[in-house]
Formats: structure tokens, C-alpha cells, sequence
């Protein structure tokens, strides 16, 4: 008599479409050893905010209200990282202070360095890792790290990059204002060095990634959206396929059928009460419609009153989080595995009045435009805190995003966030505690990529002794991608 037999594959078939996977049962199991289950890809993001996190002097002591006064694990949410622990990410996301990019000092501009002069010279050591050119010129002069983990991990989907920008417009007219603020991303062709322009306009960066693109499987995606709205559950909607599978089942594979629909059940009932339930991983965002209008440019020479009267935005707000939830579904659909992300250009002018109603920009507040007690600080906090939002909900979307072999998009992700300068010396103007310095910078890194934050998050205070590339050269090794970064060779310590 031949063997009742099914193979791996086989799901239960329900109403509406339903199918619900099963266990390995004794009637399943092969000559042969099967197949290990597939490897879910990495991704890797870079981000990007122009401004320098600084701190001033009150009342004669050193104020920062956004590096952490503690250490280690469970470190204290100060006003420029608040939205870390709102959003409930901070287990996912550690930062790294006190990092330098040096400057020539006289003999040349060393390894990973950049020139004296501050705007956009430390452009291309963030992103390249490359010292910067003659003159502060900001372009890298090597491929930056989106690129090199794009030829090493973007196989074959259908963007190996993608370049996206939230500052919609430059907001001060004057040629001293251009010089390639707006780009972070530069790859080689043709023995050159090409700058990819970011998209800034989330309807084109929506057409960009979505256009002609349905799930693989957009039944089961609709369905499981109507399941998970209507809450019910799988079991119920395959209770008859079950039960007639059951009967031609021995004692052993009963038992096991029967435990498997117990812990699906005990699964969906915990899901249920989680506030953030895991979602959908893959499915058609919808269409953001028409961009919003660019607001108006400031002149040359005419600061904070322009922006208390509405200059200097648009919309960045929504922007980012139409930007941001592009992303997330880009990653977890497989259309790309690495995106740079630039929050604001190099020296940013964008409006503070909109977002925080300080009447000012934030390029001008780190310059004292509010005063340099704690109305100043808080400011240049909020500064901060607004990209640090944004990094935070794109975190918290990953999370929440189921990958292939069941553990979240985010815990094959590394994601950075750099910044453009700190607080500290300035060797051009030869004076201290100055913004136009990359003394004391910051950054974030988030995901659990190659053992990335597996503790959790956590703030490592380096005290002048790690430059920033090696954050960046650190979230490439997390995703598998070991290439020296320019003139960085080597990982920050502490982090995987």
C-alpha cells in the first residue's frame, strides 16, 4: 500500500483564502536532508543632519542638553534625545559622543582629517571616510559607504540605492550658500567620482520605488490586512481543511498538529494585546500625492526675522514622515537594502519658528540667535531632538516589520546617524566652545544587524579618540560589508 505522504509546503486552505503553514510532521519528512531556511538580506542606512550639537555656558557652567550625563545601558534622556525614549526605541539605538574628526594643523590634513575651514569640510570624512580636498571643497574623494555596501549587498533588487533628502530647498540665496551641501552620496564611474542627487519630493521618490510594483503575493497581503483589522483569527478560518487532515493523520502527527494550533492561537492572542502589533511586512504604501509647496528663500544677510514671518520651510515635517514611511516599506519589500537619508543640508537653514516656534534657524541658533543661556540650549536641543524624532520613528517602524524567518526587518539592520560638527575648538577662528568645530561630535547607531546593540542601546562617551567614520565603518561590518571606508580600516570598539 502506498504511504499517505505531503510535502514541507503543504498549508491549511481556508475561507477568503486563508492558509495557515504547519509543523513538520512525520509524514513530511523527506529521504534527504531539506534546504536550509532562506537568509533574510541586510539592510543599511546612512543618515544625515547639518548642524553642529552644541552647548553654551549658564550662569559659568557648561550646559548640553543632548549628550547624556550617564554611561552604558538605560542612559539619561536628555531634552535633545526625549524622542528615543517617547517613541520607545531607546533599546534599540546607542550613542556615541566625544568624537573627533581632525583638522591639519599645519602639516597637511591627516588621514580621515579635514581642512580649517568649517562648513562642509567635514563632509567628506563623515561620508567617505576620505580626507577632505584642498580648500574644504566638501565633495569625497573616495565612494561613500552607501555605495560600497550597495555593490556588496544590493544583489538583485530593483534599486541597489536609493538617495532621498527631507530639506526641500537651500532657504538662503547667495553663492556662498551652494558648494554641494545637498549631497551625501557619491559613486565611482568611469574612474570618477559621480554625485546621485537625492530625492526630496516624496511623490517622485513614491513613483521612484512603488511604480508598476505589487506585492508577491497581494491576495494574501489583502487578507492578512482584513484578518488583522477584523481580528480574527487564522485557526478559525481554516478549522474545516484541519479537521479533515486530521483524520488521515497517526496518533504522533495528531498530537503535534493539535500543539502547533495551540501556540498559533496562544501567539495571535498575545499579539492582540501588544499596543504596536507586528505588521504586514510587505505591502503598496499608499500614494502621498502632489508635493508641497517650496517655501520662500531667505536673503543673504537676513536671519531670524525672515523666518519669524514664515520663510525657510516646507512642510519638512510631513515630509519626513511620508519620506520615512517610504523607506520602511522599500526595506521591507526588498525593492532596495540601502538608502542614504539627509534630514537637513550642511549648515542648515531651515526654519525653527514652524517646528518649535523659535523665531530663527537652526544654523543661526547654534550661532547664539536666542541668547547663549538656557533658552539657547534648549533650542539647539530641539535642533537636535527634531532629527533625532525622525531617526527614532524609522526605527520603530523596522521593528515592528516581521522579516522572512520571523525576526523584525530592524534586526537585520544597521542604520547611522551623523551630524556635522559638535562643540569646540575652532582652529580657523582660533577660539573654543565654538560650533564651527568637529571637537565632541555625536552620533546614533541603531539595529541589531551582525550583533549590532545586542545589549541594547546604550551611550559610549569615546573623549576625543574615535572619529566618526568609525561608527559608519562599524554599521557597514554589521550588514557583512568589511571594506575599509576611505582611510578607515577600523571598527569602532564597543558596539558589535
Amino acid at each position: 500500500m502506498r504511504r499517505f505522504r505531503f510535502d514541507r509546503r503543504t498549508f491549511l486552505r481556508g475561507v477568503g483564502g486563508a492558509s495557515l503553514a504547519l509543523p513538520l510532521l512525520e509524514v513530511m519528512r523527506p529521504k534527504v536532508a531539506s534546504a536550509a531556511p532562506e537568509t533574510p538580506p541586510r539592510r543599511y542606512l546612512v543618515g544625515f543632519g547639518g548642524i553642529s550639537v552644541s552647548g553654551y555656558s549658564v550662569n559659568g557652567q557648561t550646559a548640553d542638553a543632548v549628550v547624556p550625563a550617564t554611561e552604558g545601558v538605560d542612559y539619561e534622556m536628555t531634552r535633545g534625545l526625549a524622542p528615543l525614549g517617547e517613541i520607545g526605541v531607546t533599546q534599540h539605538v546607542s550613542v556615541i559622543s566625544g568624537m573627533k574628526i581632525p583638522w591639519d594643523e599645519g602639516s597637511g590634513i591627516p588621514k580621515a582629517g579635514r581642512a580649517r575651514r568649517f562648513h562642509n569640510s567635514s563632509l567628506g570624512p563623515l561620508f567617505s571616510g576620505m580626507r577632505t580636498g584642498p580648500g574644504g571643497n566638501p565633495a569625497p574623494k573616495a565612494p561613500t559607504s552607501d555605495q560600497i555596501v550597495a555593490d556588496a549587498i544590493g544583489g538583485d533588487t530593483l534599486h541597489q540605492s536609493i538617495q532621498t533628502r527631507v530639506q526641500a530647498a537651500l532657504y538662503r540665496s547667495g553663492v556662498a550658500f551652494s558648494s554641494g551641501r545637498g549631497l551625501m552620496s557619491f559613486r565611482e564611474s568611469g574612474g570618477s567620482l559621480v554625485p546621485l542627487e537625492p530625492i526630496s519630493n516624496p511623490q517622485l521618490l513614491f513613483q521612484a520605488l512603488f511604480s508598476g510594483f505589487t506585492p508577491d503575493d497581494p491576495q494574501a497581503a489583502a487578507l492578512a490586512d482584513y484578518v488583522r483589522r477584523r481580528r480574527l483569527s487564522i485557526i478559525d478560518l481554516v478549522q474545516e481543511d484541519a479537521a479533515a487532515l486530521v483524520s488521515q493523520l497517526g496518533t504522533a502527527d495528531q498530537h503535534r498538529l493539535e500543539r502547533h494550533m495551540d501556540e498559533i492561537r496562544d501567539l495571535e492572542t498575545r499579539l492582540s494585546q501588544v499596543d504596536t502589533p507586528i505588521e504586514q511586512a510587505c505591502i503598496l504604501p499608499e500614494n502621498p500625492g502632489s508635493d508641497w509647496p517650496i517655501g520662500t528663500e531667505v536673503p543673504l544677510g537676513n536671519n531670524k526675522a525672515c523666518y519669524a514671518s514664515g520663510g525657510g520651510y516646507s512642510n519638512e515635517d510631513e515630509r519626513a514622515r511620508v519620506i520615512t514611511d517610504l523607506i520602511g516599506m522599500a526595506f521591507a519589500c526588498d525593492l532596495t537594502r540601502v538608502t542614504s537619508l539627509m534630514y537637513t543640508m550642511a549648515q542648515c537653514l531651515l526654519s525653527a519658528k514652524q517646528l518649535f516656534d523659535h523665531n530663527s534657524e537652526f544654523h543661526e541658533i547654534s550661532h547664539g540667535a536666542l541668547g547663549k543661556g538656557q533658552k539657547g540650549v534648549d533650542a539647539m536641543a530641539d535642533s537636535f531632538s527634531w532629527h533625532v524624532k525622525h531617526f527614532g520613528l524609522l526605527v520603530q517602524k523596522l521593528a515592528s516589520y516581521t522579516d522572512i524567518d520571523g525576526s523584525s526587518v530592524l534586526d537585520n539592520t544597521s542604520m547611522v546617524l551623523l551630524f556635522e560638527g559638535g562643540v569646540g575648538y575652532d582652529p580657523e577662528g582660533n577660539k573654543n566652545s565654538s560650533p564651527h568645530s568637529t571637537e565632541n561630535m555625536v552620533a546614533l547607531i541603531a539595529g541589531h544587524a551582525g550583533g549590532l546593540n545586542s545589549g541594547g542601546g546604550k551611550h559610549i562617551a569615546t573623549k576625543g579618540l574615535v572619529n566618526p567614520a568609525q561608527v559608519v565603518k562599524t554599521a557597514m561590518s554589521a550588514v557583512g560589508v568589511d571594506a575599509p571606508l576611505g582611510e578607515v580600516t577600523d571598527n569602532m570598539p564597543g558596539l558589535l
